[in-house]
């Protein structure tokens, strides 16, 4: 528990599969070892194929590291993670086996910490930046769908450096996915 949210992993064990690990804050799933798995990898795979050669990541949102943990299969000199919920970073740690054990790896750095905060206070430019927040309706995840948080991403960009953002488009009216498409834009 954190004073802003209650973390917990979930094992459903598979009979002819391995468990799958579900982590919950307050209650919802945000990360796990299940159907959205390709998504996670997706988020790190993606960027990195968008820019090759890229050496610097930063990735707003530990989850389950298994985004983070992809990262690790790229010759990136730092993978910096913002996760503002120490209680995520702690959970992490149980999906080792997903991970990749980024949580290990020198290379990467984990900001205990606002994305915004770390963006806006360190000097440090990105090739690329991935950012995959909860839901825009959880509160306090408002202002990372913001234009001043793009336009702050866009600013710690190397030149030619990309933002790739996440979100579903279930349980979200269209004019709420027009608005995040928009402000993006």
């Amino acid at each position: 528990d954190a004073s802003d949210a209650t973390v917990s992993v979930d094992q459903a064990d598979g009979i002819a599969a391995p468990a799958v690990l579900s982590l919950r804050i307050n209650g919802k799933a945000d990360a796990g070892t299940g159907g959205d798995v390709d998504t996670q990898l997706l988020l790190a795979h993606a960027p990195m194929l968008a820019k090759p050669g890229a050496k610097d990541a930063f990735v707003l949102g530990m989850g389950s590291g298994i985004t983070a943990g992809a990262l690790q299969a790229y010759p990136l000199e730092h993978i910096d993670v913002a996760e503002n919920c120490e209680p995520v970073i702690r959970a992490a740690k149980l999906f080792e086996d997903w991970n990749y054990h980024v949580l290990d790896n020198p290379r990467v750095r984990v900001w205990h910490e606002d994305a915004r905060t770390v963006l806006k206070l360190r000097p440090q430019l990105y090739d690329v930046i991935i950012t995959e927040p909860s839901n825009p309706w959880t509160v306090g995840v408002g202002d990372v769908f913001s234009r001043e948080f793009y336009e702050l991403a866009a600013r710690r960009l190397k030149p030619g450096g990309l933002v790739c953002q996440w979100f579903h488009t279930y349980e979200m009216q269209d004019d709420i996915l027009a608005l995040i498409l928009r402000t993006f834009s």
